[in-house]
């Protein structure tokens, strides 16, 4: 009987230690290139200064700040020349968060906006590596 609860004590550990493994953030996952960083900024800088400074924030929060770079930049794609007529559409210009509540779970979302002939694709959520709250 002690044998088998060492055995069921042994496995429960190794279960711990492997979530706590598994869990544990990479910062090189939310690598975005320098020009993206650049172009997203704004979005990240809007949103985290009000009320504080961004760049205390930004110091005090790095993994943060590289995950909603990441989320920002690489949560979506534009499919180009999806329609013969409108503008070509600069994907700086996309502040993404606004059409969140378009994303699917398990399947891209195709966004079309008048006027142009591109589109955007959410990737689904469970493609997303960081989406914020």
């Amino acid at each position: 009987m002690k044998q088998k609860n060492m055995k069921m004590i042994i496995i429960a550990i190794c279960l711990l230690l492997a979530t706590a493994v598994k869990s544990q953030i990479n910062p090189a996952d939310y690598n975005v290139s320098a020009e993206k960083e650049k172009q997203y900024l704004p979005y990240v800088k809007y949103k985290h200064s009000l009320g504080q400074d961004f760049e205390t924030w930004k110091n005090t929060n790095k993994i943060l700040y590289r995950k909603e770079i990441w989320y920002y930049s690489e949560s979506f794609y534009i499919k180009r020349n999806v329609s013969d007529i409108g503008f070509a559409m600069d994907a700086s210009q996309i502040d993404i968060s606004r059409f969140e509540t378009n994303r699917k779970e398990n399947e891209e979302a195709t966004i079309n906006i008048e006027g142009f002939k591109d589109a955007i694709i959410l990737l689904p959520n469970n493609k997303l590596i960081y989406k914020p709250e």
